[in-house]
């Protein structure tokens, strides 16, 4: 089996640079505690609460006496403001991309400019990002985007892990909508590379496996263009997803693989999926199988 591992895959810049801040705290002896997923990526979370990390969902379960890390796709503004009146010691690891769509969609505001966000407004980053506006509108389709209301100026921002060809179709549909369209592409270099590399690694192998959250925004983006390129694509959370029948199934007619990673994935994570796809072959698939059936027969 050969393997090829797209030329941008894994961690990326905000990603590292939160758990360094938390490493850091480690290293002082100080207890902490993150609000919200710190990223989407369980097996680096569940890395974290073995290391004494303890993640809370809720405002309300947080310990005055520890260090509060704020998520890397931030909070809401107001109730970052709350946390620090009430005393908390907080780290701020939102990535320092996504604090930059906050600062533009803090100009719109004081400016008087009417504030699209391009994004799934259920995403904790639009959650976070839409509190910096007043009335801010959130488009995530094409059908969205024309259904709103046209209006002399408008200011665009983008979920930094969106699909980049998505948010130029939405940004042309907007640009009928307002007569002075100002757009901030937000969408992060690292999502556009590994956007680019997986549309660059698809075409060329027989099937591509995708490493990463299901949660995990951009890893679902790379899924989605990875199918557009190569019908045989499936996504996997990580190593522990490699004895799925579904993906055994996907490998038997290949003979060259791909792989791809969302910016959540640790690159240990990608590693041991290659050594795997490197050792499959169709007599080591049988005998998964066979194992498996007596496993269920006890």
């Amino acid at each position: 089996m050969i393997v090829r591992i797209a030329d941008q895959a894994g961690f990326c810049f905000g990603v590292k640079r939160a758990l360094e801040l938390i490493h850091g705290l480690r290293n002082e002896g100080r207890d902490i505690q993150v609000l919200g997923e710190l990223i989407h990526n369980q097996s680096v979370l569940s890395d974290l609460t073995r290391k004494g990390v303890a993640c809370i969902h809720d405002r309300s379960e947080a310990d005055l006496g520890k260090t509060l890390v704020i998520r890397t796709h931030g909070i809401p503004a107001d109730e970052e403001e709350k946390l620090r009146k009430e005393g908390f010691q907080l780290l701020d690891a939102t990535c320092p991309l996504v604090k930059k769509t906050h600062c533009i969609i803090e100009r719109f505001e004081k400016d008087g400019i009417p504030v699209v966000i391009v994004g799934d407004r259920n995403h904790p980053e639009i959650i976070a990002a839409s509190s910096y506006a007043t009335n801010p509108v959130i488009v995530n389709s094409l059908e969205e985007a024309q259904a709103v209301a046209a209006m002399p100026v408008m200011g665009v921002v983008a979920q930094t892990t969106l699909d980049l060809d998505f948010f130029r179709e939405i940004e042309a549909v907007l640009a009928e909508r307002a007569d002075h369209l100002e757009v901030h592409n937000t969408v992060c270099e690292a999502t556009r590379e590994r956007q680019e590399a997986v549309r660059r690694l698809a075409p060329q192998v027989d099937c591509v496996v995708v490493v990463g959250g299901h949660n995990s925004s951009n890893t679902k983006k790379l899924v989605h263009i990875a199918r557009r390129h190569n019908h045989r694509t499936i996504h996997i959370n990580g190593s522990e997803d490699l004895d799925k029948p579904e993906l055994r199934r996907l490998m038997r007619d290949c003979r060259i693989v791909g792989i791809a990673a969302g910016a959540s994935t640790p690159p240990e994570e990608i590693e041991r999926v290659r050594h795997y796809l490197c050792e499959f072959s169709p007599e080591m698939e049988t005998r998964l199988d066979i194992d498996q059936r007596r496993m269920q027969n006890g």
